[in-house]
Formats: structure tokens, C-alpha cells, sequence
């Protein structure tokens, strides 16, 4: 007797739409798989945020005095003439950080093969190439973050997060390292996020960066070592000072800078505990209550001269995580699986070649919410 027909309902259509909001609905989990340095310590950190559609992501920035004296009076005091100086002033906080949100959209191909095998037989491939898809997307971005290009090589670039800006670049990433150490750092009228450095008009000289000077720019032996981390110990310290979220969080150096710091730190025999342990076998170097990563597409660069760019020099910056966030746009609500990666076409033919394709889509941006003066390099090593 004939079984009962039986319907495949998983096409490769359904079968891609549920991998994408599988893998792109929960972002830390990717990056965790995927071992991104910077997006990994976004994720840890609580720093990936899920944002509402729209043409750029602005935050206020509430720097300066509200406008209003304070009052000072001793109490139950009945016959005393205390100087009023209540008042109705007020400065206002419309002044605001504004991010352009960036659009960016590939294709996924397909060898059409695929569009006629069981599902059963296809789903793993399925899955193993929109992860992959994924996976480039993310280290593409990391790259434009770390390096202002697309690519773990090539000239670096400055890349300012808002359409005005000195630096922004419409068809390239949402912003730089570079650039967020370094517009309007020696140009005060240069913008970064709409905001020039200059105290007038629509600037706010709090907007600026840190920038503090090595003492030796080859540190080798133990006197100069002791000076390498007393600059170290001095720069957090002074990035510091802006309270309890304006602080550098994370340490972010070239490989080689790492390197140097893991040998000045073995060199202090005495010092035998956490800082020390297995030092130079975790990624990871905890110092001076910051956690301090390397990236092996950081480089030694004349650009990396924030006052001059003459001299090539390794980058050794100090970022607050705090301030530093990501937003991602999701293309459905989260609670229901909606990932930040959609699918804009069902699977057609290329016209040209036995392949389908369908058209993918993203939208996202880096962005200060906690201002940006927390921010800040060490300028001078040429290890």
C-alpha cells in the first residue's frame, strides 16, 4: 500500500532566513565563535546595543555647568541676610553627538545544485555558508574599526562617524581608531561626530582625546623599562580623572607594545601574583585596573603621530567601554529571533552564471554615548 505524500516545507529560502535570525539574533554569541578582539570586548562589556531604524544615532553631551549659581545660607538663622542668588538660569544640553548610520548589503551565492537537493541534504551547507557570510561581514567591520580600511592590510585611514565630519568617508566603515584619537586633536575646528574641539560656537574643547608623551621611545633596559611602565601607570591615572565612567576601561597596543609590556612586567621579580601569572600566555594583561588587548592589525605608523606625522610610531591607546558602544539595527523585534542581518530578495538566478543569489542587508554604526575625552594614546614608542 502507497505511503502518504510528504512535503519538504524547509526551502532555501526558509532555510537561510532561519540561520541568519539564528546567528545575527544573539551578536555576542557570534563574536564569541567568531574571535573578534574588538566586537568580543563590545560584548563582554554589555556594549552592543539594539537601535531603532534611522539615519544616525545622536547622544547628548552634558558637558559644562547648568547656568545656575548655588546658594549657600546658614540654617534657622532668622535674622540673617544670606546673599540670594537664585536665579532662572539655564544652559541648555541640545548640543549632541550625532553617528550616520551605514547601510551595507552583499550578495549570497549559491551554486544552483543546491536549489534542488532534499533539504535534509542541503541544510548543513545551509548553515556553514551563511556562517561564513557572517563571519566575514564582522571581521570586515573590525578591520575598518582597527585600521580604517576593509582589509588586515593597506594604507590606514581616519574615519569620522557623521556625515560632516572632517574624515567621513560614505562608503567605508562608521569610524576609525584612528580618527577617534586623532580629528581634531592639532585642527580644533576639525569635526568628529559634529563636534569640533575648539571652546565656541558648536565646540566644546572636552571633546578632545587625551594625548600624553612616552618617555623613552625604545625602552630596552631596566631603567628605561621602569620608565615604560611609569608612563603607563601615569597616562591611566590621568585619563582617569574625569570620574567613575569617563576612564579608560581597556588598553588596545600593536603586538609589539605588548610584547615590551610583558617584559617589563617578568623584570620585576618581586611582584609574584595575578599581573605575573602565566604572563605572556594570556591575551590579556591586566595593569593598573584596566585590561590591556593586543591586535596584530594595529601597526607601527607615521600616522600614529598624532602630533606631527613624521615619525612612525606604534599605537598604545586607552579606550573606555563605557563610552564606546555599537548599534545594531534588527530586522524584527529581538524577543521574536529577528537578527540585525536581513534578507531583501528570495533566491533568483544570476542571469550569467549557474549560481543564485540573494540579497543581504545590514545597518549599524559605532558610537560615544559617554563622551569622548576618556579616550587616549601614548605617543612616542618606535619599538
Amino acid at each position: 500500500m502507497a505511503g502518504l505524500p510528504t512535503t519538504d516545507t524547509r526551502t532555501l529560502n526558509t532555510m537561510v532566513t532561519n540561520a541568519l535570525e539564528t546567528y545575527t539574533g544573539d551578536p555576542a554569541n557570534l563574536v564569541d565563535q567568531g574571535g573578534f578582539k574588538v566586537f568580543k570586548m563590545l560584548a563582554d562589556a554589555g556594549r552592543i546595543f539594539a537601535v531603532n531604524d534611522g539615519e544616525r544615532v545622536q547622544h547628548p553631551v552634558m558637558f559644562g555647568a547648568d547656568g545656575e549659581s548655588t546658594t549657600r545660607f546658614v540654617g534657622d538663622d532668622y535674622a540673617g541676610a544670606a546673599t540670594n542668588n537664585l536665579g532662572t538660569a539655564q544652559n541648555e544640553v541640545l548640543t549632541k553627538a550625532l553617528f550616520t548610520m551605514r547601510n551595507v548589503t552583499k550578495n549570497f551565492n549559491v551554486p544552483q545544485t543546491i536549489m534542488g537537493r532534499p533539504a535534509i541534504n542541503a541544510i548543513t551547507d545551509v548553515q556553514a555558508l551563511t556562517k561564513r557570510n557572517l563571519m566575514n561581514m564582522l571581521a570586515e567591520e573590525e578591520f575598518y574599526f582597527l585600521r580604517g580600511v576593509g582589509t588586515a592590510t593597506g594604507t590606514e585611514a581616519e574615519l569620522s562617524p557623521f556625515s560632516g565630519d572632517t574624515g567621513y568617508d560614505a562608503e567605508k566603515g562608521s569610524m576609525s581608531l584612528l580618527g577617534l584619537m586623532s580629528v581634531g586633536k592639532n585642527t580644533a575646528t576639525q569635526k568628529f561626530a559634529n563636534i569640533d574641539t575648539q571652546d565656541a560656537g558648536d565646540g566644546d574643547s572636552d571633546w578632545a582625546p587625551q594625548l600624553y608623551q612616552a618617555t623613552d621611545v625604545n625602552p630596552t633596559t631596566a631603567a628605561e623599562l621602569d620608565l615604560f611602565l611609569g608612563d603607563w601607570e601615569s597616562s591611566i591615572r590621568k585619563a582617569s580623572r574625569f570620574g567613575g565612567i569617563e576612564r579608560p576601561t581597556h588598553g588596545l597596543v600593536s603586538e609589539e607594545i605588548s610584547d615590551r609590556l610583558v617584559t617589563a612586567l617578568r623584570d620585576k621579580s618581586t611582584i609574584n601574583d595575578q599581573v605575573v601569572i602565566d604572563m605572556g600566555g594570556q591575551d590579556v594583561i591586566p595593569f593598573r585596573g584596566i585590561n590591556i588587548h593586543w591586535s596584530q592589525y594595529l601597526e607601527k605608523d607615521t600616522l600614529w603621530d598624532i602630533t606631527a606625522e613624521t615619525t612612525a610610531e606604534h599605537p598604545a591607546l586607552l579606550l573606555n567601554l563605557n563610552s564606546l558602544r555599537l548599534n545594531l539595527v534588527y530586522g524584527g523585534e529581538v524577543s521574536q529571533g529577528g537578527g540585525f542581518v536581513k534578507r531583501i530578495s528570495d533566491f533568483a538566478p544570476h542571469p550569467t552564471e549557474p549560481k543564485f543569489f540573494s540579497r543581504l542587508e545590514y545597518k549599524y554604526c559605532f558610537s560615544l554615548d559617554n563622551g569622548r575625552r576618556s579616550f587616549a594614546q601614548i605617543e612616542g614608542w618606535t619599538i
